[in-house]
């Protein structure tokens, strides 16, 4: 296996080993993206454009009686689908040999002046490893920010592509069930903090809405989760009830909501627009990466320096997120 800081190739364990570690700590700032496969998960593609299909969901008011003997009455779903696309992340870290090779100091320029730091007290022996791994939380969060509100663009008219964020998907006219959650309850009024009657009326639409609710997660901001807090507390409502951190997916711990139509997870999440929260059954999310002949969805490689006494290295990959039917997830509005 190379050295990290080397200049041979970062083997595919390697940048696991590097997204392993990063999102055992980082998952709180990144819950979506942790959730659906972190940077080492998901699916491949073959294509940077991919299709989620959207299938009806018939009512169910009776049932007719038929004859013995008679002819069948026969039934099909309508189906459609929505174009998205993965979108390009190229960053990458550069450093000069000098900078490789400062270690025992606080910073790699503390060498110049000769200011060695106390024994032990420096916590980077490997600078590229570090610096990776700061490129690539940096990059975990761009992801998490994107997933909620990046506008959809596949290329065609020149520009960059960039996918479908879950704001634009989830959305008032797109098959999701969307809940006003302001003074006047029609989008007219202000907005207003979020509370336990919000919560289980979206659920209710979605429930009528014939969701299949499999795993929802209400994903909110800071401000509008401890708006729900306190609005409980102050309600003195019996019936609901915020649970421990018992509740696990894929390896980050959150919270549950005892709810009229069960429980559902909690998860603070700082990008989510300002205005809005959202209900997501993550049993229909998947992060999604195209497939580089022999590279992989994530790596790691060398660039060019141009003969400068230099090691840069680039994180290259091409990401997107299958948000499954839009009728299966649900948006509050007016949230302040």
């Amino acid at each position: 296996m190379a050295a990290i800081g080397s200049p041979d190739p970062i083997s595919v364990s390697e940048i696991n080993n590097f997204t392993g570690e990063l999102f055992k700590v980082g998952a709180r700032r990144t819950p979506l993206l942790s959730m659906v496969g972190g940077l080492t998960g998901g699916k491949l593609l073959n294509s940077p454009v991919f299709q989620t299909q959207k299938v009806d969901t018939p009512a169910v008011t009776g049932y007719t009686t038929v004859a013995e003997g008679g002819t069948p009455a026969y039934f099909g779903r309508s189906r459609s689908s929505a174009i998205d696309c993965v979108q390009i992340w190229n960053q990458g870290v550069k450093l000069t040999y000098s900078a490789l090779g400062s270690t025992g100091y606080l910073n790699s320029q503390a060498m110049e002046s000769g200011t060695a730091a106390f024994e032990g007290s420096n916590p980077i022996n490997d600078e590229m490893a570090f610096q990776l791994e700061e490129l690539l939380s940096k990059i975990a969060r761009e992801v998490e920010f994107e997933f909620f509100n990046a506008t959809f663009n596949d290329g065609t008219d020149g520009n960059p592509r960039e996918m479908r964020g879950i704001a634009e998907w989830v959305a008032t006219g797109n098959g999701s069930s969307a809940y006003a959650h302001d003074t006047a309850g029609n989008g007219t009024g202000d907005a207003q903090g979020l509370d336990f009657d919000a919560v289980a009326e979206t659920l209710k639409l979605m429930y009528d809405a014939g969701a299949p609710m499999s795993n929802p997660v209400l994903f909110a901001r800071p401000g509008s989760i401890l708006d729900l807090n306190q609005n409980l507390v102050k309600s003195g409502s019996n019936q609901m009830a915020v649970l421990p951190r018992d509740r696990n997916i894929a390896g980050v711990n959150i919270d549950s909501i005892i709810t009229p139509f069960g429980n559902i997870g909690l998860a603070v999440n700082e990008f989510v627009p300002t205005d809005q929260a959202f209900i997501l059954d993550l049993a229909y999310l998947d992060v999604c990466f195209l497939n580089i002949p022999g590279k992989g969805g994530v790596f790691v490689e060398d660039t060019d320096n141009d003969d400068a006494a230099a090691i840069s290295k680039r994180v290259y990959m091409e990401i997107g997120l299958d948000k499954g039917p839009a009728e299966y997830h649900a948006v509050i509005n007016g949230v302040s």
